[in-house]
């Protein structure tokens, strides 16, 4: 008897160990419950901080883009203010007081634009660095190696025809027989016989071998330099990938200005740009033109009686040197017009044209968006992004086919 006593003495002991070890546990998990229930609410908090941050960065938004306009209209009846005469019952204090207005709200705007450059410092300096690594993975992967599909049949044929009459004329004559050259555009090619548009290798003189895309139409072969259809590709890009270009030559793309500047050092050029809105219509410019190299930042250089329309739609400049947000060359001295707009172009004074802005599937409701767009100011103005653009070249002189 003594035994089991003691026997059950010691189970009960055991079982009030194990009950309060439950107990310990249980007070354990309230605890942890309640630090999970704690740190939920902490989380909501923190969403509707952050949800009311981005309303509030909307509303400064849409305030800045108001005010905006209402300066722009303010300054447009100062002007006029100041070029009439003033009328009998006009005085200097009624053109004061609407000094002071405008004044006032330039404050307003600089306070609104501070705070959305705090706001968006770390931003801005983490997509810079993104760009820069894309320009560096453009250099490593050039346009011309990232297209691997063959030419025509129709092409080799051609080229083989050529090769064939070439070294049948050089046989007659007695003299060695020379390796037939690459074409140097898309009207080369079109001369010796490729009718298909399509992509194909040219050699410009003084170039290496790179791949085009050749549209071929009845007049002639017309190099396609920039093609914007569906906004596949990104062109806020840096520098170094507009000098080497960018994007699939099968969709959208911008060849590149170190290839456009061989392709045209051989003489003049005709750029002919075709343009697109979203409810169909279409429009064309076409103009004669030269680009200078690397020492001038890629100077467009207007030339002939064809320049005035687009001399009209950029500003009156028969000279434009290339600009992008790393290297500002654009003709505005206290605003870089590809960092205020988008991508790279030959900027005058921000306000003209920008045919590789950002491309808008559908077109915002906020005016400062829509001027970041792919817009032609003297067709539909500057704050309607197009749909699609494209601008090919082709030599000014055309040689008659033989």
């Amino acid at each position: 008897m003594r035994e089991l006593g003691s026997r059950l003495s010691a189970h009960n002991s055991s079982m009030g160990r194990l009950l309060r070890q439950a107990r310990e546990a249980q007070e354990r998990g309230e605890r942890l419950r309640a630090s999970v229930r704690e740190l939920e609410g902490r989380g909501r908090q923190l969403l509707n901080l952050s949800e009311a941050l981005r309303q509030r960065l909307e509303e400064v938004a849409a305030d800045k883009a108001e005010i905006q306009d209402r300066l722009e209209q303010l300054e447009g009846r100062v002007r006029l203010a100041l070029q009439a005469r003033p009328a009998e019952n006009q005085s200097a204090k009624d053109l004061g007081a609407l000094q002071s207005l405008m004044d006032a709200q330039n404050l307003r705007i600089e306070e609104l634009l501070q705070k959305i450059k705090q706001q968006q410092y770390k931003l801005d300096k983490q997509n810079l660095q993104i760009k820069s690594l894309q320009s560096k993975v453009n250099l490593l992967v050039p346009l011309h190696l990232k297209d691997n599909k063959t030419q025509s049949p129709k092409w080799k044929i051609n080229l083989k025809k050529s090769l064939s009459l070439t070294n049948q004329s050089q046989n007659a004559s007695g003299d060695p027989v020379l390796t037939q050259r690459l074409p140097e555009d898309c009207h080369q090619l079109f001369l010796a016989g490729q009718q298909s548009s399509g992509v194909f290798q040219v050699q410009p003189a003084g170039s290496e071998p790179f791949k085009v895309y050749c549209d071929m139409t009845a007049e002639g072969g017309w190099t396609v330099i920039q093609r914007r259809t569906d906004g596949s590709v990104d062109f806020d890009q840096l520098w170094d990938a507009y000098k080497n270009g960018f994007g699939d030559l099968h969709g959208d793309f911008w060849l590149g200005l170190e290839k456009i500047h061989h392709l045209v050092q051989e003489g003049r050029y005709n750029l002919l740009i075709e343009l697109e809105d979203w409810e169909g219509n279409s429009q064309v410019v076409q103009f004669a033109f030269s680009l200078g190299g690397e020492s001038t930042a890629y100077t467009l250089t207007l030339l002939g009686p064809l320049a005035g329309e687009l001399e009209n739609a950029i500003g009156d400049f028969r000279q434009l040197p290339f600009s992008t947000r790393d290297r500002d060359h654009d003709l505005k001295t206290d605003t870089n017009c590809a960092k205020h707009l988008s991508g790279g172009w030959w900027f005058s004074t921000c306000g003209h044209a920008n045919l590789n802005g950002k491309y808008f599937r559908s077109i915002p409701r906020q005016r400062h968006e829509r001027k970041q767009g792919i817009f032609w100011k003297t067709w539909k103005g500057r704050y309607y992004p197009l749909k699609s653009t494209t601008m090919k070249i082709q030599p000014a002189a055309l040689e008659a086919e033989p």
